[in-house]
């Protein structure tokens, strides 16, 4: 592969891990506004207990599957990319950051809804699903964000080359 299409390649991957990426944002954006128009709870723990599962939706597995195609492109755009100087770079970090951060707000946000499941009324049977989906959704997160820092990482390591 030429130098040239090793940047024609990388962009085109951090572009799309871009827009996928920009996909599950605006995904985040509708369960918090969603989240924001509940006034009045159903549940045990009131309106903010409502609000935080209404939120929490985003930690999903199924949910949280939409980042595996802008991780994945941005990993290979950073391997692609390796010891070239381009434009590309700079928004190809950004992305594997906001990324990588995305997956730390799930992962708290997940965490606080199982922590909600605790303080509801005992139901064994749905909150061991609900429990084991969040956890899910907390995996799939960790598993993001390592990939992430790691292609952030390992391109930090590598001298870069100036065209």
């Amino acid at each position: 592969m030429t130098e040239r299409e090793r940047v024609l390649w990388a962009r085109t991957l951090t572009t799309a891990g871009w827009l996928i990426t920009t996909a599950y944002l605006a995904l985040v954006t509708a369960q918090v506004r969603r989240a924001a128009a509940i006034s009045q709870g159903s549940f045990d723990d009131g309106v903010w207990g409502q609000r935080l599962e209404t939120v929490s939706f985003i930690a999903f597995p199924q949910n949280m599957v939409i980042l595996t195609p802008a991780t994945g492109a941005a990993a290979v755009a950073t391997v692609i990319s390796v010891g070239l100087v381009d434009r590309v770079e700079i928004w190809l970090a950004q992305l594997t950051r906001v990324l990588a951060g995305v997956c730390y707000v799930v992962i708290v946000l997940a965490a606080l809804r199982m922590l909600a499941l605790f303080w509801q009324g005992p139901d064994l049977v749905g909150d061991f699903g609900a429990l084991l989906t969040q956890l899910g959704g907390i995996l799939i997160a960790l598993a993001i964000s390592r990939v992430c820092l790691e292609a952030e990482h390992s391109a930090d390591e590598i001298p870069r080359r100036s065209t």
